[in-house]
């Protein structure tokens, strides 16, 4: 204790000093436990715009879609017969099928290759609309409206109540042509939806591409998103030439990325670290050569070596363990305000949807708050202050009582 009170009294001797000191591991630990959480968030984010925009938990699509050169997106159109309808409402707690094609859109003198979005009556429940925002209402059934997203519908310069005409190949290949009125104008805050969809219901588009009741695509959801490798294994028994598609591999390139991402902060934050270990050693060493005669004085009273290292180390100590404190607390209150609160990034998506044409993402980022992580930098926080203090630690134990306190 007597050895605890006297690390704790000079801690605050040199209080300038000692707080400069423990800047540099209040930021490292900081970066660390914020740049873990974000990144976590943005592999979740891409995950959760995945699931929620293009592919629920299993995505069944034609086998070897779109991966086999010169495909057209309707070859392979596939029909799900009533017994695999039946067994996908007792297994799955949604599905929706719906029709993926690239027609093209025309307006007058304008026209450009658009993604036609067939949607299902169902196609709410896999995937939500409590983001998106439309001008006008959602199309009719009756075969005369389309939706159009805000990028297309900026490019070919139309609006509400304009007719547009689309052309297609139907699924067994020849052409058709019809013309809607534009019901609405979208805008879904993704990327994938916003700058090339036009969306219309399955009914109307099975009328398009003459697909008698065949689909492109029919997307899933199970209680729990990892536990899909069963219900997809199921679809492709049951349903001929189909791939069922995971999540986890659809996203596989973007976690990868994400997990390059969080390395980048935590090296950026071991940095941080290794510059206030140099602090610390140098702030130590500083202290053990101003208090000469005091470690002297201690030495002549019996005080052993290891006492000596033991005092200088627990001044390393509370260095971590204030530093380390600030740190978790700062950035761990950020990390859970966000975890609860999420950044709404609607207004960068809009702003960046020309590069993110082909990235799900989710309007809303949450942050990852995990005890684990802010434990594990409050203790690489601790570990190197105590580090960083053993080298000055020694030297000050290798003072020579009788040295110290002669006279000068």
């Amino acid at each position: 204790m007597l050895l605890l009170r006297m690390a704790t009294r000079n801690l605050f001797r040199q209080a300038r000093r000692n707080a400069l000191s423990m800047v540099s591991i209040i930021m490292g630990v900081f970066i660390i436990v914020i740049g873990t959480g974000f990144a976590r968030g943005f592999n979740e984010n891409a995950v959760r715009g995945q699931i929620e925009s293009v592919s629920g938990h299993v995505l069944t699509v034609p086998a070897d879609y779109p991966t086999a050169g010169f495909r057209h997106p309707v070859d392979g159109a596939f029909r799900v017969p009533a017994d695999t309808r039946a067994w996908l409402d007792e297994s799955t707690t949604a599905w929706t099928p719906r029709i993926i094609a690239t027609p093209r859109a025309i307006h007058k003198r304008e026209s450009m290759r658009v993604r036609l979005i067939g949607v299902g009556p169902n196609d709410e429940a896999v995937f939500p609309r409590d983001v998106w925002q439309i001008e006008g209402a959602w199309p009719a059934d009756d075969g005369t409206q389309v939706l159009v997203a805000k990028g297309p519908a900026k490019l070919l310069g139309v609006g509400l109540g304009d007719v547009l005409t689309l052309e297609s190949r139907t699924v067994d290949g020849a052409m058709n042509a019809m013309r809607y009125q534009i019901s609405g104008i979208l805008n879904a805050s993704n990327p994938m939806v916003d700058n090339v969809a036009v969306v219309l219901p399955l009914t109307v588009a099975d009328q398009l591409l003459a697909a008698d009741g065949r689909v492109t695509h029919v997307a899933s959801l199970v209680d729990h998103r990892d536990d899909n490798h069963a219900l997809a294994a199921g679809i492709e028994q049951r349903v001929d030439g189909v791939d069922a598609r995971l999540w986890q591999d659809e996203v596989r390139d973007v976690l990868e990325l994400g997990v390059a991402r969080e390395k980048m902060f935590n090296t950026f934050g071991f940095c941080l670290l290794l510059m206030a270990a140099t602090g610390i050693a140098n702030t130590v060493l500083m202290a053990a050569f101003e208090r000469v005669a005091e470690i002297g004085t201690l030495r002549s009273m019996g005080l052993q070596r290891r006492g000596v290292v033991a005092m200088f180390a627990m001044e390393g100590l509370w260095m971590g363990v204030l530093g380390g404190g600030l740190g978790v607390a700062m950035s761990g209150g950020l990390c859970w305000w966000y975890a609860q609160h999420p950044i709404d990034m609607t207004a960068l998506i809009a702003s960046k949807a020309d590069q993110m044409s082909n990235v799900p993402v989710s309007a809303h980022l949450y942050t990852d708050f995990s005890v684990d992580t802010l434990m594990l930098a409050f203790v690489v926080g601790i570990g190197v202050a105590v580090l960083a203090s053993i080298y000055p630690a020694l030297s000050a134990s290798k003072i020579s009582p009788a040295e110290a306190v002669r006279p000068r």
